[in-house]
């Protein structure tokens, strides 16, 4: 693709060949293991997480859009599932890994998890920006963040993230392979994405191959790297910064309004300054629920920014794209994936509100303890 008669296979050698092969070749052995605990228990934390964020005494416009993401959190993780057990371990091996029906259904992984992912993505993206309204301008948070205009965000998240990922189901198809022994020294060198070999004797083997147009396969690349991966970095890095200093204004302000208070003597002064904090948001739990968020906004960063930056280069330079992006592309799914799986810890951790409501219904399903020291039997809903 250079225009000086480079060999890009020479440029390949210099970035991902030989370690980037090597490094694939050990950590795949155990990647399918690694992603099936960290789904298996992420989508029962995102299922908690819906269950108790959309319970009606947790009704608001954060929690709604929380919840919106916990179910695009959820649908990725039980999509990867049968993906990790198909591709990365031994528990299916009776089954043709190349048959025509696995090379659909990595066809359908591929566009379904992206989309979703997507979806997280701008859900997390929407959460952020109706905070800043929150803190920024609280006289206009409920005219512009109310449930209504939460419901549309989320909509449109839904229905355009499918859209802005259509050029990947144009970027694929299935092709039947011919799999002689040579080739099977050189499918894993094929942008082919369902690659791994079994032995197939007599039998048809289908793979999903890239497509080899390279305008669309670039321009796929920078969709992939700048409109789902680096502007929502960007943004979100941006108004994490402005959340963060409006969160030390707010502890400057509340500081000097308590220091003010103990020197005053005047009982009606000392009333102003408190009914001033209740109108401030709550205080405290303002505070709590937006540091909440900086910390959901830091998880998404570190998760999403080298993935970000890896797609950047690969669409700077595509030649790496079947070198480089296999070599890697498991540790991307991995960081992924813990990202959608940890916001239930970060929830109870942070939420007094959510640990309760939790607590509560926990209750009302499982035997645990009650109170009064009432016998351990599930309660009645």
């Amino acid at each position: 693709m250079s225009g000086n008669g480079t060999d890009p296979s020479s440029l390949d050698v210099a970035y991902c060949v030989p370690s980037g092969k090597v490094f694939q070749g050990v950590y795949t052995q155990v990647h399918g293991y690694i992603a099936l605990v960290i789904c298996l228990l992420g989508s029962a934390a995102n299922s908690v997480n819906i269950a108790v964020l959309s319970r009606k005494e947790m009704a608001s416009s954060t929690n709604t859009i929380l919840t919106g993401l916990a179910v695009a959190d959820l649908l990725v993780m039980l999509d990867y599932i049968p993906f990790a057990l198909h591709l990365y371990t031994g528990i299916g091996i009776a089954y043709n890994k190349n048959s025509y029906g696995w090379a659909v259904f990595v066809y359908f992984h591929s566009i379904f998890s992206q989309t979703f992912h997507t979806i997280s993505i701008w859900l997390t993206i929407t959460l952020a920006i109706w905070r800043f309204i929150a803190i920024k301008f609280p006289q206009k948070n409920r005219t512009l963040c109310n449930q209504k205009n939460t419901n549309i965000a989320i909509g449109v998240a839904y229905a355009v993230c499918p859209i802005l990922c259509l050029p990947i189901y144009f970027a694929m198809n299935i092709q039947e392979l011919n799999l002689s022994a040579n080739e099977n020294e050189t499918i894993s060198e094929l942008d082919v994405m369902n690659s791994t070999t079994s032995d197939v004797t007599g039998e048809r083997a289908y793979a999903i191959q890239m497509t080899e147009n390279k305008d669309l396969l670039t321009a796929i690349f920078w969709i992939y790297s700048v409109f789902i991966k680096l502007i929502p970095c960007v943004v979100l890095s941006i108004l994490s910064v402005l959340l963060i200093l409006k969160m030390k204004s707010s502890d400057r302000r509340r500081q000097k309004l308590l220091k003010k208070s103990a020197i005053t003597t005047n009982e009606g002064e000392k009333a102003r300054l408190n009914d001033d904090g209740g109108k401030r948001g709550g205080g405290g739990r303002t505070d709590r629920t937006t540091r909440m968020l900086v910390a959901l906004l830091g998880l998404f960063l570190a998760t999403e920014l080298p993935q970000a930056l890896f797609g950047l280069l690969t669409a700077i330079a595509p030649h790496l794209f079947s070198i480089c992006y296999y070599a890697f592309g498991e540790v991307m799914d991995l960081m992924a994936l813990v990202g959608s799986a940890v916001n239930f810890v970060l929830y109870c951790s942070m939420s007094r509100q959510f640990r309760q409501t939790f607590t509560r219904l926990a209750r009302k399903v499982l035997p645990l303890p009650r109170p009064n020291g009432e016998p351990l039997v599930p309660l009645k809903a």
